[in-house]
């Protein structure tokens, strides 16, 4: 069963603070950024963790809920090495403020939860999974945020980019660790989903949409990181490939819950 409405409307809400001061350049590392911060994360899992209420929820709804508590609790993170990361809420909050009204929107679509689910093997499935496609969206985000400050600095255009966003040097290298903790993740999703269907029926998984889209994101990133390591490739060519594998993954992941729960189901 669907979260109740209201408490996705209240996890909608926490999320409106943050992305307001970082959508207006006024956002600062300080006690403020890490209470508004708290809130959101507060918000977005708790209503990740009442679609868990009677096991994993498999619906579109859940799944967005899921990836907006993942990429925030990853973002956590990385403030915590990174004092320049709090700049990427500017692109960040904003496109979790659409996932959340999409969750919302989508919220009477649901799916049941699958006969495996109690499996360890799933759970585990489940959690790299989500980790990897929150990981994924915070590199996709500081990828957005080369391209936007290449296109500022050829522009020799200093304005909202230079105030709200982190510099480029600082995107670059964040945008490669993130890929780099993003292919790790997935590599383990894809071999912890492999195993726990052969355990189940004997076979190999068929490959089907999901699966195939999500090798295809996996060999994408892996041949970015390659690429990075052996040419030095990095900028908007190194973003584009990074958005690529994101757009595919996102194809894989929440669009194939759309295909299934919204214009299927």
């Amino acid at each position: 069963m669907s979260s109740p409405l209201n408490l996705q409307i209240a996890g909608l809400l926490t999320l409106l603070p943050l992305a307001i001061l970082a959508v207006t350049a006024k956002l600062q590392r300080n006690f403020q950024f890490w209470l508004f911060l708290a809130a959101a994360i507060a918000g977005s899992t708790g209503v990740f963790a009442q679609s868990l209420a009677n096991g994993w929820e498999a619906g579109l709804s859940a799944n967005l809920w899921a990836s907006c508590a993942v990429a925030l609790i990853a973002f956590t993170a990385l403030n915590l090495v990174n004092a320049e990361a709090y700049r990427l809420s500017a692109l960040l909050l904003p496109y979790l403020l659409v996932v959340a009204v999409l969750a919302l929107l989508f919220a009477s679509f649901s799916e049941p939860a699958p006969y495996i689910a109690s499996a360890g093997w799933f759970r585990a499935h489940v959690v790299l999974a989500v980790a990897s496609y929150g990981v994924l969206t915070l590199g996709a985000i500081a990828g957005l945020a080369v391209l936007i400050q290449e296109r500022a600095l050829k522009k020799r255009h200093s304005g909202w980019s230079e105030l709200a966003l982190p510099p480029l040097m600082t995107a670059e290298e964040l945008q490669i660790k993130l890929l780099t903790w993003a292919a790790i993740f997935m590599a383990a999703a894809l071999a912890s989903g492999f195993a726990n269907t052969f355990m189940e029926t004997g076979a190999w998984p068929a490959v089907t949409h999901k699966v195939l889209l999500s090798i295809l994101a996996f060999l994408v990133l892996a041949a970015l990181l390659i690429a990075h390591k052996v040419t030095g490739m990095r900028g908007r060519r190194a973003a584009r490939w990074v958005l690529a594998g994101y757009l595919l993954l996102t194809l894989g992941y929440p669009g194939v819950k759309f295909v299934k729960d919204v214009l299927i189901g």
